[in-house]
């Protein structure tokens, strides 16, 4: 309550930078993967086509290992993002019917980006298995 005695408005959806960050966590993810699917192997092969496996000096798979960390974490990032705003959103009760279904869809929003979320930590993960394992730069 203020001085007047009326209540405080709150910032959308009791957040602040609500509509930012839920918008990170929707699509965070999947352009990571997206971004993590064009640079590797982009670099993989351009730099394995030219006859070497290093770029600038260090070894191509620690380059590879080392942006594909970098891309889940930034899927992992996101992931949490959707999380946390959903859990806020689920737990929030609105005043007006009409600030009800903005939190309804807002809270949608979060639940899809937090399971596409998922979704595409696991792929970069399998993708950060399969760097690890198989060799670079060797065709049949």
């Amino acid at each position: 309550m203020t001085a007047e005695g009326t209540a405080p408005r709150r910032t959308r959806f009791g957040l602040r930078a609500a509509p930012w960050l839920l918008w990170f966590g929707v699509v965070g993810a999947g352009t990571a993967w997206s971004l993590h699917t064009l640079v590797d192997w982009g670099l993989d092969e351009t730099v394995c086509r030219s006859g070497h496996d290093d770029v600038a000096g260090l070894p191509l798979k620690a380059v590879l290992v080392v942006l594909t960390v970098a891309f889940l974490a930034v899927a992992v990032a996101s992931t949490a993002a959707a999380w946390v705003l959903w859990r806020r959103l689920d737990r929030s009760d609105p005043d007006e019917p009409v600030e009800g279904l903005r939190q309804n869809r807002a809270s949608f929003m979060a639940v899809v980006g937090f399971v596409g979320g998922l979704l595409f930590s696991l792929i970069i993960v399998m993708s950060l298995v399969g760097v690890l394992v198989f060799p670079v730069c060797e065709y049949a």
